[in-house]
């Protein structure tokens, strides 16, 4: 199960209840045409008819998922907005107040109902199942040595710029790159990129079970 997803869901639910329309999730961040980002929620205020892009953090957030939602709603021409348990530190505070990022602190809410909790929670583990499930079980194409390096190191970076640089690409080549893959039935999906390290790390094994 991924905490993140959970939070994802709680926090569109509350989120609701404080008087905004979810008007979509997993809104694709693109510039021309290329995906850079991802926002978790995009809501509407329901009495000023304001739309936020909106993160949704499972713990506190810092100065760098500030900077995130900031430039994210920039793209987007949206309003910033953070769902998490609070701020990290207090750099991370005057930098929201600084751009004007709204924060919605989770602690502050109506704790949900159990059997609610229970749901959402459920449909979050067998959601994650079904996305492991299809990097073991799906058929692949045949893989270049290109590919398998490209899969490598997204595996092994900590961003989507570390691997665009491991393999001395540009972002947006690797964005094109990566579309490619998934175009040829490569499930290299997510909607962060440490989802797809995840993927990546688990096709890997899958590969590597078979001999490549």
């Amino acid at each position: 199960m991924r905490r993140g997803r959970v939070s994802e869901e709680i926090a569109a639910r509350f989120l609701e209840e404080l008087g905004f329309e979810i008007v979509e999730r997993y809104r694709k961040v693109l510039i021309e045409g290329v995906e850079v980002g991802e926002v978790d929620i995009v809501a509407r205020d329901r009495e000023s008819g304001e739309l936020y892009a909106v993160e949704v953090k499972a713990g506190r957030v810092d100065v760098s998922g500030i900077r995130q939602a900031y430039v994210n709603a920039q793209l987007l021409s949206m309003k910033p907005m953070v769902v998490c348990r609070g701020f990290a530190d207090d750099a991370a505070m005057k930098l929201a107040n600084e751009l004007g990022v709204k924060i919605v602190t989770l602690s502050d809410l109506a704790l949900v109902d159990p059997l609610e909790l229970y749901t959402i929670v459920k449909d979050a583990v067998e959601s994650s199942l079904l996305e492991v499930l299809e990097v073991f079980t799906k058929q692949l194409p045949e893989l270049s040595e290109r590919d398998m390096e490209a899969i490598e190191a997204i595996a092994s970076s900590e961003t989507f710029k570390d691997a665009a640089d491991r393999l001395r690409m540009s972002v947006e080549k690797l964005a094109k790159y990566i579309v490619e893959l998934r175009n040829r039935g490569v499930p290299l999906y997510g909607r962060s990129f440490r989802e797809m390290k995840v993927r990546a790390s688990l096709l890997l094994i899958r590969l590597r079970n078979l001999g490549h």
